[in-house]
């Protein structure tokens, strides 16, 4: 199977099985399984507005739809709007097609949808922005303390508190999701 069917049926996968599942979501699921859970989904995240980026993700949730594995609709909120992803009608059709590729990594989605499941898409953002940080530390060698990787991405993220991204980062480093912090 190509990669993109993999991906799609990835994505068809996660509608089913995250809680508030919405772009944003989306987005840092697809990160976590590959970073963390070293799913080969394939994708190349960079840093963006709201965290690891990767606009092949949404392309990927496109064909999903198109393909009947993923329904998307526009929430409306009182300060904005947002999109909600869930299982389409043919998504154990959908989810076949990279059935052995999910087979494979069972256990990887498992334990990200177990991690993050209820995380709202502020939580999400701090968290993949922390992973994040952490693998570029790790990727030049630096060893980093909690409080040095909080205040990276408070630099990224000046709109949340130094406080509220350590909490993130303590529960990330007990879940040894972070390699360079000491």
């Amino acid at each position: 199977m190509s990669t993109d069917v993999n991906r799609i049926a990835a994505i068809t996968w996660l509608a089913e099985h995250a809680e508030g599942f919405g772009r944003t979501a989306l987005m840092k699921y697809c990160y976590f399984l590959q970073v963390i859970g070293r799913v080969p989904l394939g994708y190349h995240f960079s840093l963006y507005s709201y965290g690891p980026f990767d606009s092949e993700v949404l392309s990927d949730l496109d064909s999903a739809e198109a393909m009947g594995g993923v329904e998307t609709s526009v929430e409306y909120y009182p300060r904005g709007y947002g999109y909600k992803i869930q299982r389409g009608v043919r998504a154990d059709r959908v989810k076949s097609l990279g059935g052995s590729f999910l087979e494979q990594y069972a256990a990887e989605f498992d334990r990200v949808t177990a991690e993050f499941r209820g995380w709202n898409a502020s939580e999400l953002e701090i968290a993949s922005t922390l992973v994040y940080s952490d693998r570029e530390a790790a990727r030049k060698r630096e060893n980093v303390n909690l409080h040095e990787i909080s205040r990276r991405v408070r630099d990224l993220k000046p709109r949340y508190g130094i406080e509220q991204i350590q909490v993130y980062a303590e529960r990330l480093h007990r879940l040894g999701f972070l390699q360079a912090v000491n």
